[in-house]
């Protein structure tokens, strides 16, 4: 019986995160908790009992937004060249879809603990591969993870993805030694 009850414990989860991130994406990142629960067909109680904070349930948005992102940044783990494994990395930053990258931007500025658990979600993508381009000597000298979590920040709140992949460019140009 309790692994059936940890099933639907880890299924209800999904749902609240899933019916968190589409509402995000089609109200806006100050949707209401009770709102979410609605969209996951799931009472306020099972939101609270997963989420204590707003601020938990939007760290959960950020995690499910950010996932493909970092599941295609791994793939550059198996690349020899640490500059062109830099390169795909910081392209791959451009692939959320406009509305996801607006969500992202939107959450990671309501506030400081979840500017701040943007930031790291994105120092996550970009560290393998910032350490190896500076082990490398291909990065631009004194620049580390952090800066290029930052870079990375900055160009995705372009207004679209052609602008975010033109910024990105743009930086990799000047880091890439």
């Amino acid at each position: 019986m309790g692994s059936a009850v940890r099933r639907d414990q880890a299924r209800n989860r999904q749902e609240l995160i899933s019916a968190a991130v589409s509402g995000v994406l089609e109200e806006g990142s100050d949707i209401s908790l009770g709102a979410v629960a609605r969209r996951a067909r799931l009472g306020p109680s099972t939101l609270y009992r997963h989420f204590s904070t707003r601020e938990d349930l939007l760290e959960a948005v950020l995690d499910a937004l950010i996932a493909p992102v970092l599941a295609r940044a791994t793939q550059a783990v198996s690349f020899a060249d640490p500059a062109e494994a830099f390169r795909f990395v910081l392209a791959e930053s451009c692939a959320m879809s406009e509305a996801e990258s607006r969500a992202f931007a939107r959450i990671a500025a309501s506030g400081d603990r979840l500017g701040a658990y943007a930031h790291r979600l994105i120092e996550g993508v970009v560290e393998p591969v910032t350490r190896r381009a500076q082990a490398s000597g291909c990065l631009y000298p004194g620049l580390g993870t952090a800066d290029i979590a930052l870079f990375v920040r900055m160009a995705d709140v372009a207004d679209s993805i052609e602008q975010r992949r033109t910024a990105v460019e743009t930086l990799l140009r000047g880091i890439l030694v």
